[in-house]
């Protein structure tokens, strides 16, 4: 079983789908750099003293943003779930 030719469309869509891998990457490395801010980095700062203990509630704005990043992720990966299935028209058998 031969590739069929690929088309400008097909590469269209292939590219899409690696944008989609991209983003995930993205907003996983953004939900861990929040997450981190939030529950690691300003806790031991503010212990030792060297930013003030007022820094403790900006702990909210880092959590909610590692949890949007976290539904960004859920979403980039059910996108590309769906997008998968446009390999089919570049190579038959999909577990290859």
């Amino acid at each position: 079983m031969d590739p069929e030719f690929i088309t400008s469309s097909d590469w269209q869509q292939l590219a899409n789908l690696l944008h989609f891998f991209w983003f995930v990457l993205l907003a996983a490395i953004g939900f861990g750099g929040n997450f981190l801010m939030a529950h690691a980095i300003i806790p031991s700062l503010v212990g030792t003293g060297h930013i003030p203990q007022s820094f403790e509630n900006t702990r909210k704005i880092f959590y909610g943003g590692a949890v949007f990043s976290l539904v960004l992720v859920a979403f980039f990966v059910s996108q590309i779930a769906v997008r998968v299935g446009d390999l089919d028209g570049v190579w038959g058998r999909f577990w290859i």
